[in-house]
């Protein structure tokens, strides 16, 4: 499926695009992805929640966003982006641009794979990552309510067994927690702030270890 993406990509939106050219360009292009990435989980995170510094937070947030965007070279990401800007609680919308954008970074590293003949390790562990990101997302919006709503329910539930398969022990306990006091209880026990942070760290310290293996 991402291949398939990607190939999707590159054949369409690519040709439309100025995309950056050697090494050093796809480089800076792919770097401003990540922070991308990061900031786009994270706008999805504090979008879903209502209290006033969460979304003052969201606000700032975007603004310091808005630049990068312009800098980004998949122009329409960058109008979903602004679709976004004034919907910050849109969940699903935030997933859709997730994805493309995932996709368009495995366009790149795909570009600068070529260049270096290296395999494209960095595009799937982002992809991995967006299991994460979706349940900070999910998990800040289901903590808002008394009880799990079901379709919640469920998607959390697929996300935890998933992330549960290779965890180190700072995920897997993040994970019990939240099944503890969100996802295996009849009663919701965590605020959606407390989810935020519960898994904000984990995510950076990934996003962090990308950024220092694209060398």
């Amino acid at each position: 499926m991402n291949l398939q993406f990607a190939a999707a990509l590159d054949g369409g939106q690519s040709r439309r695009t100025r995309l950056p050219q050697g090494d050093a360009g796809l480089r800076q292009a792919l770097l401003l992805g990540l922070d991308l990435l990061q900031g786009l989980q994270q706008h999805r995170g504090l979008g879903g929640q209502t209290t006033r510094e969460a979304q003052q937070r969201c606000q700032a947030l975007g603004h310091s966003l808005d630049q990068r965007w312009k800098e980004w070279p998949y122009s329409a990401q960058c109008q979903a982006w602004n679709a976004l800007r004034r919907d910050p609680a849109d969940f699903d919308g935030h997933c859709r641009l997730l994805q493309d954008l995932l996709g368009a970074i495995q366009h790149l590293k795909l570009q600068r794979c070529a260049l270096n003949l290296q395999p494209p390790s960095i595009a799937e562990r982002c992809w991995e990552l967006e299991d994460l990101g979706r349940l900070r997302g999910l998990s800040v919006r289901a903590a808002a309510r008394q009880r799990c709503p079901l379709e919640m329910l469920v998607q959390l539930q697929y996300l935890r067994e998933r992330l549960l398969r290779h965890a180190p022990q700072s995920l897997h306990n993040a994970l019990e927690r939240l099944q503890r006091c969100l996802i295996g209880t009849t009663t919701v026990s965590i605020s959606p702030a407390e989810c935020y942070a519960l898994l904000t760290p984990l995510l950076d310290e990934r996003l962090d270890a990308i950024r220092r293996d694209l060398g």
